[in-house]
């Protein structure tokens, strides 16, 4: 479906914080974007598939993960989304080379999506935004991984609820224990301790 304006706006809103955009570029995109949502549960990107959408998420989450059914644990959780992210895998969308991960929601989630064909015409138009949005989120995984290696299991787990909240209420713990590089018993221990 078309996206509403309210809707549109709030994509604006985030985007415009990575970089202002030109009245020509808004038009372009509002023309481009389009609304769904979807339940909890559904996997929006399955690994190796090459992601035709470049998703935003008005109000839910989703996580990302890889899948190894030759190993113990079988699913492993390596990213958290969230209300005003945008989804894509790293490489993937942007590459158009196959997803090294999958993209499953984990609640019922209102979205706002580009699709590749559009996103190509739009690239020469925008490369310099698309270039800051992956910079950013690039940044953000970077700080991500080194808070993994160098804090401890229970300031990582305090870092995540005090940002995310809402997450402990939609995700498995397990997935949570697993993004976090720490046992699902000592994600127990913190929580009981918090």
């Amino acid at each position: 479906m078309a996206v509403s304006s309210p809707i549109f706006q709030q994509l604006i809103q985030v985007l415009e914080k990575i970089m202002p955009l030109s009245s020509v570029v808004k038009m372009m995109l509002m023309e481009m974007v389009f609304e769904e949502f979807g339940k909890k549960g559904t996997r929006i990107l399955y690994q190796r598939e090459i992601q035709g959408r470049l998703w935003f998420i008005i109000e839910g989450s989703a996580r990302e993960f890889k899948e190894d059914k030759n190993a113990d644990i079988q699913e492993q959780t390596s990213w958290f989304l969230f209300s005003g992210d945008l989804l894509y895998t790293i490489p993937g969308f942007f590459s158009q080379t196959p997803a090294p991960s999958s993209i499953e929601l984990l609640e019922d989630s209102h979205l706002v999506y580009l699709n590749v064909e559009d996103y190509l015409r739009l690239e020469q138009e925008m490369n310099f935004l698309f270039t800051k949005i992956r910079d950013h989120y690039d940044a953000v995984r970077q700080n991500y991984e080194f808070n993994r290696l160098h804090l401890s299991g229970r300031q990582k787990y305090l870092q995540l609820f005090t940002a995310h909240p809402s997450l402990f209420n939609s995700a498995k713990m397990k997935d949570i224990a697993c993004f976090l590089g720490i046992s699902p018993n000592s994600l127990s221990r913190f929580r009981k301790d918090n």
